[in-house]
């Protein structure tokens, strides 16, 4: 369940979702003039919630669209490992349309290839163009935020200075046709315009995870098209290590991408760390093996001391105690003849009985017996 604060959307005071004021033709959020400007919003950033995965980046726009109204999103593919663009309802954060950029239609070639998408009311993408996006749609008359769509670019392991991969696409807002239409093209946001959303949903914790990896529920806050996810939970034992060990995907090959993160299942649910595809040791024949220690544990600089074993952090305490280890595996653009793709794994089902040795194994084992398996004798 969630809770909304009272919202201030584009002039109309919404609280438990009535309208009280009419609604202007593509009418932004954030409301704060100072923030009317291109991608107000970026996480991890200031967000750090929803288990943001530390390898990527979200850029955010969101507006409200009316019938005869459009926005359209233009740039170059950014120098990352993959990017995506997504369109959802805000109140209920339902995935409504999806890009990347396998699927995009580009003009021109290599690094001065361009795109164009463009994202219309329900009714006028007829479906056939990859580059038309379907928004939210009108208010239903009940919730707040039905007729808001959330509008996300992910961009993963940029290859530049910046998070981005590259100057960020141009926004442009077109309300009604011909002649009489009006565009207003949005200046990217400085660094002080971005910010966290207006209205920031309060998040509860995943409930049935185990210690057993098995496949997460894609549906809870704005899922990716393209990623699936595995969670495992397990308490803190201040004389134990947890260990996850598994075969690993072929980079490019097998999936596009891939990282286990550890994350707190409290709160605003945040990623403590995280370790990507090109980060991880591999033993000859695949296998990676990653601890998840606290600093009371084993200590950063004494991380060292041990041998093909990579290390997760577990977090601080709160109030003396350490919160559950929460881990998530993810899996993004699977090859369709990959048999270890987390995508084979239906919804609520444990990894181990459907993708073999491709399934993270989570174990627990005592400090003895990790120092005796991994520790470099000195």
């Amino acid at each position: 369940m969630r809770r909304w604060v009272l919202a201030i959307v584009g002039g109309a005071v919404v609280a438990a979702g009535i309208s009280l004021a009419p609604v202007q033709a593509v009418t932004l959020t954030p409301t704060d003039p100072g923030r009317q400007c291109g991608w107000p919003i970026a996480y991890p950033g200031e967000g750090n919630y929803a288990y943001p995965d530390t390898n990527a980046a979200y850029f955010v726009q969101a507006a409200i669209i009316d019938p005869g109204d459009r926005i359209v999103i233009s740039g170059v593919h950014p120098k990352a490992r993959y990017w995506s663009m997504q369109t959802y309802r805000f109140s209920d954060s339902t995935l409504l349309d999806s890009v990347n950029d396998v699927t995009v239609k580009s003009i021109g070639k290599g690094a001065k290839a361009r795109w164009t998408l463009t994202v219309v009311p329900p009714g006028a993408d007829k479906g056939r163009d990859p580059n038309v996006l379907t928004a939210a749609g009108a208010f239903d008359g009940v919730t707040f935020g039905s007729n808001i769509t959330v509008i996300m670019l992910r961009v993963y392991v940029s290859k530049t200075a910046g998070p981005s991969g590259g100057p960020l696409p141009s926004v442009t807002l077109i309300s009604g046709k011909g002649k009489t239409a009006k565009t207003t093209k949005l200046a990217t946001c400085t660094p002080e315009q971005v910010g966290p959303p207006e209205n920031r949903p309060v998040l509860e914790p995943a409930v049935g995870a185990t210690s057993r990896f098995g496949r997460g529920a894609s549906e809870r806050f704005y899922p990716s098209a393209d990623t699936s996810y595995l969670v495992a939970q397990q308490a803190y034992e201040r004389n134990s290590i947890v260990v996850v060990t598994g075969k690993a995907p072929r980079i490019r090959k097998d999936v596009r991408y891939w990282s286990l993160c550890q994350n707190v299942n409290l709160g605003d649910l945040p990623v403590v760390d995280c370790l990507r595809d090109e980060q991880i040791t591999l033993d000859s024949q695949g296998f990676y093996r990653i601890a998840v220690a606290s600093t009371e544990q084993i200590s950063r600089a004494d991380r060292a001391a041990y041998r093909d074993v990579d290390f997760l952090d577990w977090g601080q305490p709160t109030a003396g105690s350490y919160a559950d280890s929460f881990l998530l595996f993810r899996n993004v653009l699977p090859s369709n003849r990959f048999a270890g793709a987390i995508s084979r794994v239906p919804v609520g089902a444990f990894a181990d009985d459907h993708i073999g040795d491709y399934a993270p194994v989570l174990t627990v084992m005592s400090r003895a017996e990790f120092d005796s398996a991994f520790r470099t004798q000195s």
